[in-house]
């Protein structure tokens, strides 16, 4: 039995690919979710993946660390995936690959850059480094979150303290961004390409080879044509940078997830692994699409049902074979389960308050003054930057 650990809200990609492509493999994965977990006295064994550490608050990561660490001392019937103890975030990983001499661009926590004299008074041992310092275009996103770009390429440093400055005053914390040095990857042509590839267990299967004229190649900026549908298609057959593929899990400590990269100069760059991916179609697979983007799809079928039958073959050999009575106890304190409700109520509390803001600040009525407030405060958090 596999024993998919996920979030509530992340559980959609795994469920949907359980109901569709992957149904031949609902009596095999087990859908665990964190909140549940922290109420189990019994943990069977099998094969256990991790997901979402990213996601997870101090409550979340010390459950999934006690968890991991109660399922090792069960040597036989036990595989564990994503080590909680050991698998590196987006923020470590990617300074990681920089000290490694793989990525040429450098990432860095927003706190962590300082502004003229406002920052000076930082521990010694925390590392910090001037904005001026920076190699630009940089650009600004959240540290865990799988959203994109939170700002266009910024030019300078002055770009750099007004985007923090306008995020600010929209609410975002500057504790949850991080600073990043833009890596040119375009090709002659001006165009850019994503390349993704999963990992599970032992194999590592190509999925997707993303191409468009925007920096952050996301699918609805993509070009769709003949010539980047046999170009996917190539990659997911030759599968030519597998190699390297396999030493940045092994860098990230990562058995299961999704890497996405490009290539700079030749070498393959490093751009993150999301360890809860999405897999399948999921809920809009019906959804009307674009003339050329149905063509293209059917361009790209085989690959994509080569890709399906790979990644099923592929959770098939790490399945673990257990009895159903195969189990071990686990005592949660109650101050820990305590603590995993009280983030759960606070998070859906702000869910809440979050989409009755969103709703207000779209009426027309009230967008302009909104943005107004917004413009007066993006200057009083530029100053205090």
């Amino acid at each position: 039995m596999i024993h998919f650990v996920v979030t509530e809200k992340g559980s959609f990609s795994i469920r949907f690919y359980l109901a569709e492509d992957g149904r031949t493999l609902a009596d095999r994965i087990r859908i665990v979710l964190y909140d549940a977990l922290a109420r189990s006295r019994r943990l069977p064994l099998g094969t256990w993946v991790f997901t979402e550490l990213d996601q997870l608050d101090a409550p979340g990561r010390e459950l999934a660390t006690r968890v991991a660490e109660r399922l090792c001392a069960e040597h036989a019937g036990v595989r564990l995936m994503n080590d909680p103890r050991q698998v590196l975030l987006r923020t470590d990983l990617l300074r990681a690959a920089h000290r490694a001499g793989v990525n040429d661009h450098r990432v860095w926590p927003a706190t962590d850059v300082r502004f003229g004299s406002h920052d000076g008074a930082r521990p010694a041992d925390v590392p910090t480094i001037s904005a001026e310092a920076l190699r630009y275009p940089v650009f600004v996103r959240f540290a865990n979150q799988h959203v994109g770009n939170l700002t266009p390429l910024l030019e300078s440093p002055r770009a750099l303290v007004d985007a923090l400055a306008s995020l600010a005053a929209g609410g975002v914390s500057r504790r949850e961004l991080i600073v990043v040095e833009f890596a040119d990857t375009k090709d002659e042509h001006g165009v850019y390409r994503k390349f993704s590839a999963f990992k599970v267990g032992d194999r590592i299967l190509p999925k997707a080879l993303e191409q468009s004229r925007d920096w952050m190649v996301k699918w609805e900026r993509r070009i769709f044509d003949r010539v980047r549908a046999e170009q996917e298609l190539a990659y997911c057959e030759t599968n030519p940078h597998e190699t390297w593929i396999r030493e940045m899990f092994a860098l990230a400590r990562i058995d299961y997830g999704r890497i996405d990269y490009g290539i700079l100069g030749g070498r393959p760059q490093l751009w993150e692994i999301n360890t809860n991916p999405t897999i399948g179609r999921g809920p809009n697979r019906n959804k009307t699409r674009k003339p050329e983007v149905v063509e293209y799809r059917a361009m790209i079928a085989s690959a994509r049902a080569s890709f399906y039958e790979q990644f099923q073959r592929a959770w098939t050999a790490i399945d673990t074979p257990t009895s159903d009575t195969a189990v071990v106890d686990i005592d949660v304190p109650q101050a820990l389960v305590r603590a995993m409700e009280r983030g759960a109520k606070q998070r859906r509390n702000a869910e809440r308050v979050g989409s009755l803001l969103n709703a207000v600040v779209r009426q027309p009525l009230v967008r302009p003054v909104a943005r107004a407030v917004k413009r007066a405060l993006a200057p009083l958090m530029a100053a205090r930057l």
